[in-house]
């Protein structure tokens, strides 16, 4: 039993180094530390784990989308997304078993964490000055990849998991000066590397939790404020003296957004959503969704059904006077690249729902959290909790365009801070 626990918490510290190497080892740890949580729940007889609201809640909504696939279309492709969810819920109850009984957990994973953090802050600078990195991957000039290859995802990584990584530091209490300027050198990298990455969504949740962490917390918030003051400097310069980044993170946002031709008395001066592509998958969505309002499609349905709702070339009438190479206007994906709209489209209001209910409930507990500080010069919540919520926020957000929700890679981020959040105290 004690062999098995240590070989569940190696597990568990590896998932930053898993994560950096794509989709299978990280739902490799979530499947194996998951059968190892219920083993020692079972023997342990700590039913409590399975009893709390969070996995109820879950496992009732995992039920449902199994039952939304077998009454789809395509019974087989549906169920590929909806069958083993589950993992993800149990996943999270594992993280929770690990902060209440390994003792050196969080210190472990932190270490574990910020040494991959370096490891790809490293890379992703190498990268970007000789135009490879250490294992041969080449810089296009505009979206940089470091070890993550082809996969445009190290932005994503670095901004999703820097609230988990600062949360940890809140409940660690590190206080030497090699852990404060490790950690500013980190914080500040991560900031300019996600900008440099050229992933405008990813630099918009650095730019959201940091503006959370500063506002809400009580500890760290100076640190905070110095690196990202300190990153918005070099960003500012890199903006200034680079031409392909500021085409891609500046020019490119401004044409996309038509927002250049705003004040043209033209059809064309409409602001587009986020892209011409972008607006026109979520046009097809929209039109989807009206099909089966109350319980959608079907999960990973949108793809099997893009192609019915509306013709490419009847969107592209939409952008003929815009500077758009029409070519790349297309309705159909594998999913929706929002949240909440793949939830309505392939699940419907029954189906997004819950996540709509968890929105609002952490926007009602940051909001009671914040007033608490204004007008009580009380701070409700610790440190870490605020760090985790940000994280979740994160994921919640529903005004930006996102990876496949039932994306494997994403489930094991999305529910780590849920997994710390279930151990907090307050």
């Amino acid at each position: 039993m004690d062999y098995l626990k240590k070989i569940h918490l190696i597990l568990l510290i590896l998932i930053p180094f898993a994560l950096i190497t794509g989709p299978f080892f990280p739902d490799f740890i979530v499947v194996i530390s998951s059968i190892f949580f219920l083993i020692f729940i079972f023997i342990e007889k700590q039913f409590f784990y399975l009893r709390n609201k969070f996995f109820l809640f879950f496992i009732t909504w995992c039920i449902y989308l199994i039952i939304r696939s077998l009454l789809s279309e395509n019974i087989l492709l549906s169920l590929e997304s909806s069958l083993f969810h589950f993992r993800f819920g149990i996943f999270a109850l594992s993280i929770w078993y690990a902060l209440n009984n390994y003792q050196n957990f969080p210190k472990l994973f932190f270490f574990s964490l910020i040494t991959a953090f370096i490891i790809v802050i490293l890379d992703g600078y190498l990268q970007y000055f000789t135009n490879y990195n250490i294992i041969g991957f080449k810089y296009d000039g505009l979206r940089l990849t470091g070890l993550f290859g082809s996969e445009q995802i190290m932005g994503s990584y670095l901004s999703r998991m820097t609230p988990i990584l600062f949360a940890l530091l809140a409940l660690l209490k590190f206080n030497n000066k090699v852990s404060f300027l490790v950690i500013i050198f980190v914080l500040t990298s991560v900031d300019i590397l996600v900008f440099l990455s050229g992933e405008r969504a990813a630099f918009f949740y650095v730019l959201m939790s940091t503006i959370l962490i500063i506002t809400l917390v009580r500890n760290w918030k100076f640190i905070r404020i110095f690196t990202f003051c300190l990153s918005l400097i070099a960003i500012t310069y890199i903006t200034y003296s680079s031409e392909s980044v500021k085409f891609r993170m500046i020019d490119q946002t401004v044409k996309q957004l038509n927002i250049q031709n705003n004040n043209n008395s033209s059809s064309s001066s409409k602001i587009n959503t986020f892209s011409p592509q972008h607006e026109a998958i979520y046009v097809t969505s929209l039109i989807l969704f009206k099909e089966n309002i109350l319980f959608g499609i079907g999960p990973k349905m949108f793809r099997e059904k893009c192609s019915t709702a509306i013709s490419s070339e009847t969107l592209r009438e939409n952008y003929k006077n815009q500077d758009v190479n029409m070519k790349t206007i297309n309705n159909c994906s594998t999913h929706p690249h929002n949240t909440y709209l793949q939830l309505l489209v392939e699940t419907g209001i029954v189906g997004t729902l819950p996540l709509i209910i968890l929105s609002l409930l952490v926007a009602y507990l940051l909001v009671k959290h914040f007033t608490g500080i204004i007008f009580k010069r009380k701070y409700l919540y610790s440190d870490y909790t605020i760090c985790m919520f940000a994280g979740l926020c994160i994921t919640l957000w529903p005004l930006i365009p996102t990876g496949s929700f039932f994306n494997n890679w994403l489930n094991v981020i999305y529910f780590l801070p849920i997994g710390f959040l279930l151990y907090r105290k307050t």
